[in-house]
């Protein structure tokens, strides 16, 4: 089981506010990993609370996003000539939870490490990329947990594992997508991707 928070509607209202966080805290009850992307991130950096000191809590935020985070948790400008380093004390800040910064690069830290994600990728960006990066790190996260019970457990957190498999994963898909529609490339077109993309990075035996 896993939860993703990934809103596109208003969250400023005190119902929707509470409902939403009372899921969250229920999933940290019971040990449910969960992955907190678009208005769920506003929710998030106004009661970090929520997520504080939860392991199995994953941030993806972009640019705008990740600026209030560190505005509200460091007190601070976001630094990018130090980005590593914020990240991780951004991450440490809360306890531990995995943030994965999106951009050009991403930026992966759980407070302890960090990994970047550099590979393939598209000139061109399409909204709601992001919906499917959120996505595909819940199923990877989801996957990683599992194995960590298992007799081949990994080393890596399965947050951090999940991050950088999803990364990888939507960058190669973006890549196809843009070397067959270019200019024109949709988030369609890149969902079209998904199951080559995979293939490529992991074949069928």
């Amino acid at each position: 089981m896993l939860l993703l928070v990934d809103f596109d509607f208003d969250l400023t209202t005190l119902y929707l506010q509470e409902c939403v966080s009372k899921i969250m805290l229920l999933a940290k009850k019971f040990n449910v990993p969960f992955v907190v992307d678009g208005d769920g991130l506003f929710l998030v950096t106004n009661s970090i609370d929520l997520v504080k000191s939860y392991p199995l809590a994953v941030l993806t935020p972009n640019v705008i996003e990740y600026k209030r985070l560190v505005q509200k948790v460091l007190n601070c400008e976001v630094d990018e000539g130090k980005a590593e380093d914020q990240l991780r004390s951004l991450a440490k800040q809360i306890g531990g939870v995995t943030i994965l910064r999106k951009g050009k690069t991403d930026l992966i830290s759980n407070g302890e490490i960090v990994k970047s994600v550099s590979i393939y990728g598209s000139p061109r960006r399409c909204g709601g990329q992001g919906d499917i990066l959120s996505g595909s790190v819940a199923v990877f996260l989801s996957w990683a947990q599992q194995l960590k019970s298992g007799p081949e457990s990994p080393s890596e957190s399965p947050a951090i594992l999940g991050c950088i498999a999803a990364s990888g994963l939507l960058r190669k898909a973006a890549s196809l997508a843009f070397t067959k529609h270019k200019r024109s490339t949709l988030t369609s077109d890149i969902i079209e991707c998904l199951g080559e993309s995979l293939e490529d990075i992991c074949p069928v035996s």
